[in-house]
């Protein structure tokens, strides 16, 4: 018994101690918990459950939670209101939807944090330019904005066009024999044959091979992330590893990591033998160049190599497969493209050259029509590291603000009839009347896309070789395809497009 009042006072007197300790956390966590729910209150959004908040409407299969969403922010969108709140849980988001809401955050030089909801992805691919912030990525930045200078980009056109001449004679006999192919699938094994030669120098011939691991693996993986995001259970780790595929996806890490880690030991083997220079200057190999001058170390090296692997197949794999289906369900938009490629390219064997992609104006607004139609980048989301006044409204710090293009690209006050395909809508006299925030499918400000020229120049290439040999077609309608966001927005269902041989 007086064993048992000591002990249980002991324990008081330590909890006690802890308190003390903390009691100041304590009362900055509540203030600062108290101060946003107050602000948040007087912006629109959905009402909310307690504990739970809004995170009802996240759940259940993605592309359906974000339609229902849609219409949410729509009805806000017509009381022209500039944000809307969200509460998952015990976080606060608040979206905007004006051109001038973003503008604040895009030319901030100090709210440039990237959200938590990032970390979901930094198993994979650790605090790479895409996922670091602060000291860290400014230095990253300013290291390789270099690499993607306009005069290294143009070294790239010979693989652009070698893989490209690849495909399209890939695709010859699926034009014999009029079958449908998933171009979303397709694509992504032209995309990593170019990204693995172009930026690693290192051939993988993802073309010929359908059962590639790489590519498997990072299916595998987007489709267990999405599953994971969809239930709010999965941030406790005991249900996330017991119930949520939290095994599965750490093996699905390791064979992507492990493809990535050959190809730098690949590379790293021939550097060393030619005497510790570059023998190619690709992306890989200014790396390289980077960690023998001890700015990089290890693990450096292939945070950026995953991050650019992911980001130069993945999201370009999406676009070239929305733009591919696009232009197949409008026939009218497929004719003038072809009029043009052959005007500026002519023969169907001539290669694309730098000098050729400014001259291509109507498959640039076709590109940027797709970009908007189905938005690639679904979601920028940053943590607000400190307290903004925005259109009258007050954001506390602390909160998830997140751009999401999801809304913005189909704002009818900005984009009338939001849902139609309508290239013309780029035309210059067009886009003069908006504002240059109004249409950012790259971001915009200190952390948009480093590598969005690399990106355009390859979705151009690719294009001209495709429509000068082959007709584009599909036995569905244009609205069958509806969007899967993450951080990369994927079509929910396979892609069909019939090739037929001109």
């Amino acid at each position: 018994m007086i064993v048992g009042i000591i002990v249980l006072s002991i324990i008081i007197l330590l909890l006690s101690l802890y308190f003390l300790r903390n009691i100041n956390d304590i009362l900055i966590w509540y203030n600062e918990r108290k101060r946003r729910i107050e602000l948040a209150e007087k912006i629109p959004g959905p009402k909310g459950y307690p504990i739970f908040g809004n995170a009802n409407l996240f759940l259940g299969e993605r592309h359906k939670s974000i339609e229902n969403i849609t219409k949410i922010v729509q009805a806000v969108m017509k009381e022209g209101k500039p944000f809307i709140r969200f509460w998952i849980g015990e976080t606060l988001e608040i979206h905007p939807l004006t051109t001038e809401a973003c503008k604040a955050i895009y030319d901030s030089s100090i709210e440039i944090n990237k959200s938590k909801d990032y970390e979901i992805i930094t198993p994979w691919l650790g605090y790479g330019l895409l996922t670091s912030n602060g000291k860290k990525w400014k230095e990253r930045r300013r290291l390789l904005t270099p690499t993607f200078h306009f005069n290294m980009l143009k070294k790239y056109f010979a693989t652009y066009n070698n893989e490209s001449k690849n495909m399209v004679n890939y695709l010859k006999k699926y034009a014999v024999s009029g079958e449908e192919i998933d171009v979303f699938m397709f694509a992504k094994r032209i995309t990593l044959d170019i990204i693995c030669e172009a930026a690693m120098g290192v051939k993988v011939n993802a073309l010929e091979n359908h059962n590639n691991e790489y590519l498997n693996a990072v299916n595998r993986y987007s489709k267990l992330l999405i599953q994971v995001v969809n239930n709010p259970l999965n941030k406790i780790t005991p249900y996330y590893y017991l119930f949520g595929h939290g095994y599965e996806i750490d093996r699905t890490v390791e064979l992507m990591k492990g493809f990535t880690q050959n190809i730098i030991k690949k590379k790293t083997e021939e550097f060393e033998q030619n005497g510790f220079k570059t023998s190619d200057n690709t992306f890989l190999s200014n790396l390289l160049q980077l960690k023998n001058e001890n700015k990089w170390n290890e693990e450096d090296l292939r945070e950026e190599v995953e991050t650019f692997m992911f980001a130069g197949h993945d999201t370009t794999a999406s676009l070239n497969a929305f733009l591919w289906f696009s232009i197949a369900c409008h026939e009218e938009v497929q004719n003038k493209l072809y009029d043009e490629i052959i005007d500026v390219l002519g023969d169907e064997d001539r290669a694309v050259m730098s000098e050729d992609i400014n001259k291509l104006k109507y498959m640039d607004m076709v590109v940027k029509e797709t970009l908007r139609r189905h938005p690639i980048i679904p979601f920028i989301a940053r943590d607000l590291t400190c307290e903004m006044d925005i259109c009258g409204y007050t954001l506390p710090k602390g909160i998830n603000f997140t751009i999401s293009a999801q809304y913005l690209n189909f704002n009818p006050n900005i984009y009338p009839d939001p849902y139609k395909f309508d290239p013309e809508r780029f035309l210059p006299e067009n886009v003069a009347k908006r504002h240059a925030y109004d249409f950012t499918p790259f971001s915009a400000g200190p952390r948009n896309c480093i590598g969005q020229r690399f990106a355009m120049n390859e979705i151009i290439v690719t294009l001209s070789w495709l429509i000068r040999r082959y007709k584009l077609s599909s036995k569905k309608s244009f609205d069958y395809v509806k969007h899967t966001p993450l951080v990369v927005q994927s079509p929910n269902k396979d892609i069909p497009v019939i090739f037929t041989l001109r």
